[in-house]
């Protein structure tokens, strides 16, 4: 890791200590907002995937950068999906509600959170087909005139090849959660659902390339988030 990270700097919102968060606010008024889906990632690596990827690294730019990471939100991207794909992709895959429906939510939250004071946004999703990239691109477009707030869209596949469940997402979990991860129930069943080919089999993923691409985000964000409050 290129970067010096403060582990010992307290960051999660929902952990801090009263007025300690109110106080992290108005030193520092940047705040990050973990957004990820809930579906299935093979059988080796959790539902959850998208949020703890995240919110994770979240932390550890705030770590090095300051600010205050808010607590993941998860929620499902239906992908405009026809009825069978929906019935298939909601019970088996694990996702809960519409683009739309999380649009509304997040549109509501990064309001609240301008009025608690966050002047940058780091809005920072998990999961990044491409409906949900434009959603994060279009909620930051909405706020752009906003008197107090500017988002940050972020997702992984803006600066680096991203993958689902191979040897990206694997990497970061191998890094981020080792725990998390068990690579003896990877199957054939896993490769027909996925795709992965060679060159993005998660039996190739590792925790130093997981630390390498996290370093690259830290990179990518401070140098964004220190743009922005320049012209604020």
């Amino acid at each position: 890791m290129k970067h010096t990270i403060d582990y010992t700097r307290a960051v999660q919102y929902e952990r801090m200590l009263g007025r300690q968060a109110t106080d992290a606010i108005a030193a520092f008024p940047v705040g990050y907002l973990p957004i990820g889906c809930l579906e299935r990632h093979g059988d080796h690596l959790p539902m959850g995937l998208d949020i703890i990827k995240a919110h994770q690294i979240c932390c550890l730019v705030a770590q090095t950068v300051g600010g205050v990471v808010f607590p993941p939100h998860y929620y499902g991207g239906i992908h405009n999906f026809n009825p069978e794909q929906a019935e298939k992709y909601t019970g088996e895959w694990g996702n809960i509600y519409t683009d739309r429906t999380a649009k509304d939510h997040l549109t509501d939250i990064i309001d609240q959170l301008a009025i608690a004071g966050i002047r940058v946004l780091v809005l920072y999703a998990g999961h990044y087909p491409e409906c949900q990239v434009e959603m994060i691109r279009g909620i930051a477009a909405d706020f752009a005139d906003h008197p107090s707030i500017t988002v940050i869209p972020f997702c992984e596949s803006m600066i680096m090849k991203g993958d689902h469940a191979g040897i990206s997402e694997t990497s970061f979990m191998l890094y981020l959660d080792k725990n998390l991860v068990d690579m003896t129930r990877i199957g054939e069943a896993n490769y027909r659902d996925h795709g992965w080919q060679d060159e993005t089999a998660p039996e190739k993923g590792s925790s130093a390339k997981g630390e390498e691409d996290a370093d690259l985000i830290i990179t990518h964000l401070k140098r964004e988030i220190e743009a922005v409050l320049s012209e604020q």
